[in-house]
């Protein structure tokens, strides 16, 4: 070309073409691919630059061989892999072809066509293919507009399993999920209440599941065995405490061993201990029955549990004559401590208790044989302080009890009404001790280990220097020995009291306090990158639904609009 203008032109033109191809080249991002006369065919189809291309192509060589495809699907298959893509039956044709993979290959290539910018789902569809696509989904997508969270079974799973439980399955999903779900998604959804006892899945899961989801959801309806075959520790130390058996102690000490400290043993050293593992509910139960005995004052509720009396009757040491008609836990502690003042000597704050019972409130609403006790310890209190001026008066009211003792039946009450009257028959400048030796020493009637008791009692007078109190000591001795020496032997006592397990402190298993049965603790862990890979496959499956049936409105000639 001579023309030099001539010449600048062509080479301006050249070099302008040049720079479009290289342009169009750069939005390919494949400079090697399809061609830009065969990108602009698949732009009709929403599939923008070379890379989208060959992306579509690779899903049409794998779903063209399945099986299930008619005819003319296939046809249309093969005619798009040739370059001629069909705008309003490619779309179906590549559903079909999806819709008989395996759900993991479903899931690569909607991946791989998502990730190459090809919308070929709808607007609700892409919002969940956004979600599936992410490599870690989580609690962001509770902000996120409903529909992205919204779905299929699977979809909904999968959006539980990636929030751990955060999103729940929507009721109408759960009988579709339940039976396949894995075991830590189930868990992470009761976890957040999103799973409760009355969707009952356990009737849908394998046998050991059932045990573990019933014991999660309805911890009330395992049997012990089943407990035991749990290994649920919790369950079975529990029902060992309300079956009052004895529990294995456990390093720390839990809850039960705790409660059989301070309930069962009434060791008060326990009590701020088992305060703080105690649930809200008991802890609250404790601490009024603890503000209770300051004045014994509980509600009828906490008198009725004798289980907490042995614990009731540690905390509450009463300065004055309790009133035993106000219920039996009073009358047992009034009884208790009458029998407590007698063996400590003070006969006046024991003469004032026991009044309380004579009362005629009292007398007619306790039991016979506790009024029998009552008695005997009345009579025994008036016989022992009949040796001031009214002496007579005091053994005649001496009688007057044992008699009402003797009435209410048994031989020994019997026996200690013939005493007093052989008291009271006697002069008094003739008449003996009318105190039982052992009670004076502070000890129940024939108690074992009485001698040594008396070595204990003189020592400790000795290093006092309380020689009055080391006499009574040895006229104690002596009399139970002179006792022991005839054939009437210790039935020359005045004996208390008549039966002594009426005394003792129930060993009842209480109602309250006692923690409610808890579910059984988690035993998953999180869930496994494959299992959440599992779901979301089989979520992707579900997406095939928002497959669209026409492209996406494109322009021919530029991006995606």
């Amino acid at each position: 070309m001579t023309d030099p203008v001539a010449a600048r032109r062509a080479a301006i033109a050249a070099e302008k073409e040049r720079l479009a191809r290289a342009r169009e080249r750069r939005l390919s991002r494949e400079p090697a691919g399809a061609s830009g006369f065969a990108q602009r065919k698949w732009r009709w189809l929403g599939v923008n630059g070379g890379e989208a291309v060959e992306t579509v192509l690779a899903v049409l060589k794998d779903v063209v061989e399945v099986s299930t495809l008619t005819d003319g699907q296939r046809d249309v298959l093969e005619r798009a892999l040739g370059g001629t893509p069909d705008r309003e039956a490619l779309l179906p044709a590549v559903r079909a072809g999806l819709a008989a993979l395996e759900p993991e290959r479903v899931l690569g290539h909607l991946r791989a066509l998502w990730d190459a910018g090809v919308r070929w789902l709808n607007e609700p569809g892409s919002e969940r293919c956004r979600v599936l696509c992410s490599t870690a989904p989580g609690t962001e997508l509770v902000n996120v507009r409903h529909r992205a969270i919204s779905g299929g079974p699977a979809f909904s799973l999968f959006a539980a399993a990636a929030t751990r439980g955060v999103i729940p399955v929507p009721n109408a999903h759960l009988p579709h999920v339940l039976p396949w779900a894995p075991l830590s998604v189930i868990d992470d959804l009761v976890d957040h209440g999103g799973l409760m006892a009355e969707d009952r899945p356990w009737e849908v899961r394998n046998e050991a599941d059932a045990l573990y989801l019933r014991a999660r959801l309805a911890p009330s309806s395992i049997g012990p065995q089943e407990a035991a075959r749990l290994g649920w520790e919790d369950f079975l130390r529990r029902r060992a405490f309300l079956s009052g058996d004895t529990i294995v102690r456990r390093e720390p000490e839990d809850v039960w061993d705790l409660l059989y400290d301070v309930l069962a043993d009434a060791h008060l050293p326990s009590l701020d201990a088992l305060d703080a593992v105690l649930p809200r509910a008991q802890q609250i139960e404790l601490r009024n029955l603890k503000s209770g005995a300051l004045n014994g004052q509980w509600a009828m509720e906490t008198v009725r549990d004798k289980g907490l009396w042995k614990l009731m009757a540690a905390l509450w040491r009463p300065a004055e004559p309790v009133d035993p008609a106000r219920s039996a836990f009073h009358a047992l502690v009034a009884l208790r401590r009458a029998y407590d003042l007698v063996k400590s000597g003070d006969m006046e704050a024991a003469d004032r208790q026991v009044d309380a019972f004579l009362r005629k409130r009292a007398a007619e609403s306790l039991p016979a044989e506790l009024m029998r006790e009552a008695y005997t310890l009345a009579a025994y209190v008036a016989a022992v302080t009949s040796a001031g001026a009214d002496g007579s008066a005091r053994l005649a009211l001496a009688e007057e009890h044992a008699l009402k003792a003797a009435e209410r039946g048994g031989a020994v009450a019997e026996r200690n009404l013939a005493l007093v009257r052989t008291w009271r028959d006697t002069p008094k400048n003739r008449r003996g001790q009318v105190t039982n030796p052992f009670l004076e020493l502070g000890l129940d009637h024939a108690a074992d280990g009485w001698e040594r008791h008396c070595r204990d009692l003189f020592r400790r007078y000795e290093r006092a220097g309380d020689q009055a109190s080391q006499a009574r000591v040895n006229q104690a001795e002596d009399r139970i020995h002179d006792a022991l020496r005839h054939e009437a032997g210790l039935d020359v006592f005045f004996r208390l009291p008549l039966d002594r397990s009426l005394y003792e402190l129930p060993e009842a298993v209480p109602r309250q306090l006692v923690p409610p049965l808890e579910p059984i603790a988690r035993r998953t862990s999180l869930t496994s990158g494959a299992d959440l890979e599992t779901i979301r496959a089989r979520a992707a499956v579900e997406l095939l639904d928002d497959f669209r049936s026409t492209a996406p409105h494109l322009d021919r000639h530029g991006p995606t609009r």
